[in-house]
This record gives C-alpha cells, structure tokens and sequence, in this order.
C-alpha cells in the first residue's frame, strides 16, 4: 500500500516569502497547494516548481495570460505536475447533462443558454473582494467566475469553436460595504471591471450555438440566479440553481428533463458518491483531488493557459470597443 500524500498548504492569509523557500525545500511535502490572492500565486509557488514538486494552484492561475505562460514554462522546465482547480468538469450536473445530451434521450443538440445573475458586482461590493473593482489584479467577474463556467459549459458540450465576446462596464464607481457592520466604508470607490459578461459560441462536434449572459447584482426576487436551459429536437434540459458558480454548486440545483413526444417533465437526480457527504464547497474540488489521484485526467497549468488566452482575448475585444465608443461619442 502506497503511503499518504503529504500536503504543504499556502493559505488565504498568505505565507511569508521565505517560508515558500522552505516548504519547496522539504522533502516531506509531496503536494503545494496555493489559494492566496491570484496576483500572488507565481510568487508562492515559484520555489516549489523549481523543486519539481506537484502544485495544485486555484483558478485563475495567475493574473493574465503572460504570467500565466510563465508558470507553464517553468512547470514544464522542472517536470513538475501541475493541478489547477478548475472543477466545474467534476460536477454531477455538468456530467449528468453530458451523458444525456451523448444518449440521444432530447435527440439532436440544437441550441443552448445560459442566464446568470452574479450576486455580486452590483452598485456595491463587499471589503472582502475589494480588489474585485481593480482589473489588473487579475481576480474579478470575468477571470474568476466566467473563467469557471468555460469549464461546466466545455465539460457538457466540448471546446469553443468559433466565439465572439461582448463585455460592459455600466458601473463605473461603487460603494465598498461591511456587511459586518452593515456600513458603507468608501463612497464611489472607482471600478475598471465589467459588470455584463456575455459570449456566444459554437460549440464541440455538434457545432451548437451557445449564448451566455452573466450580469452583476443580485437576482430577480422569485426566480432562479442561474437558468440554463439546453434545447434538442426531442426536448429539452432545464438547469436553474440559486448561484450561477456551479463549480461550487447549491443544495438546491435542480435538473429537469422535457419530452416533447410525451409532454412530461422530469426531474433528473445525479447518482450520490462519496464526496456528497463533506460541505458542499468541497465536494467538486474532493471530486478533482481523487481524479489525481487515481491518475485521471484533472486541469493543469497548460490547460488553464488556453482558458487564459481566451479571457485574455475578450479584454482585448473590451478595450477595443470602449475606443470606438468614445469616437463614437457613446459611454462605455
């Protein structure tokens, strides 16, 4: 029998810099795992790739695609394996609407949409993510929370083929609140992040079209934050939960399948495993550790570079449009 896996955490709090020397240089840890900052994680890791160790980083893997491309480089240099925690892919829903739509039960995959509200990056945002109002940071709406749906949308129906992005910002400042003490803290503090995510696309083999809208604030009062409806020439998928990170997932997600021949509707449980029984944050990411360790596929640092490039691409579209808005004489 094989002996555990040694974990050496660089937590939330953050590590001090010559503690990231150490931990690379102990012979007893097998597995670096970083969640600090995303602007932080090539510095807390760096060693430890250097060492050939394996690395699980948090999605984004770093703050844009060139630091990110570094990291790569480097892992590839070192031979050290890389695990970024992209687990959409690992979801029970994601995977039970990819085993449907490839059994045929809604008939040809015709179209798909996705409607999401954010809960955040409305007129105000919490102290916790202030930095979630300044782009070159690198952790926001866009990187973090559509980076994460690439990966349940991609993991249901194959890779991107051919897409186009539209992003805005409609809100240019915003209040910075403790909900702890239920106050405002700073009074139009500037943002540089949109608030409107939105992509459509064709999408794996079936070259399906795909259109998504992300919005900030908070949802409809009676209606789901997430609808994701999949039609087929058969019937139809439903999937609506009250958070759009279905990477995380909520109690309450609910999957249900129409057929059109006989006019019923559904509900589609997914099969319980092991991991349902810890916190439900932790479920997808248990899901993606044990998919390494039985060596199945998991996310690493080339993969996240391709979703890097992509996002990377859609920054580049925004900045593209805000100038020919402003020749335009419109607003952003």
């Amino acid at each position: 029998m094989s002996s555990p896996t040694r974990v050496g955490l660089i937590g939330l709090s953050g590590t001090p810099p010559n503690e990231y020397e150490d931990l690379a240089a102990d012979k007893d840890v097998d597995l670096v795992v970083c969640s600090v900052r995303v602007d932080r994680h090539f510095l807390t890791v760096r060693p430890s790739i250097i060492a050939g160790k394996t690395i699980f980083v948090e999605w984004p893997l770093e703050k844009n695609v060139a630091v990110a491309r570094e990291m790569e480089s480097l892992a590839l240099k070192h031979n050290a394996k890389t695990i970024v925690g992209a687990q959409g892919s690992f979801d029970p829903y994601v995977r039970k609407i990819r085993e449907i739509i490839d059994s045929g039960r809604i008939g040809k995959f015709l179209s798909s949409n996705i409607y999401g509200a954010l809960g955040n990056a409305g007129p105000t945002e919490s102290k916790n993510v202030r930095y979630f109002l300044n782009r070159e940071v690198g952790g926001n709406v866009v990187t973090i929370r559509f980076g994460h749906a690439t990966e349940f949308v991609t993991a249901a129906f194959g890779e991107f083929k051919i897409w186009h992005s539209l992003l805005s910002n409609r809100l240019t400042t915003k209040d910075i609140v403790d909900s702890s003490q239920n106050k405002t803290i700073i009074k139009s503090a500037p943002n540089d992040v949109p608030d409107q995510i939105m992509l459509q696309a064709f999408v794996g083999s079936s070259n399906a079209p795909l259109t998504l809208h992300f919005r900030g604030g908070s949802t409809f009062p009676g209606t789901p934050a997430t609808d994701w409806r999949i039609q087929g020439s058969k019937g139809e998928l439903r999937l609506t939960s009250s958070s759009e990170s279905l990477n995380v997932g909520r109690e309450d997600t609910k999957l249900e399948l129409y057929d059109a021949e006989t006019g019923k509707v559904e509900v589609i449980v997914p099969e319980r495993d092991e991991w349902d029984g810890l916190r439900l944050q932790a479920r997808n990411i248990a899901r993606e550790y044990e998919a390494w360790r039985k060596g199945e596929w998991v996310p690493d640092f080339t993969w996240a570079v391709k979703r890097h490039e992509m996002i990377e691409g859609m920054w580049k579209k925004y900045d593209e449009d805000l100038v020919r808005l402003e020749r335009m004489g419109a607003s952003g």
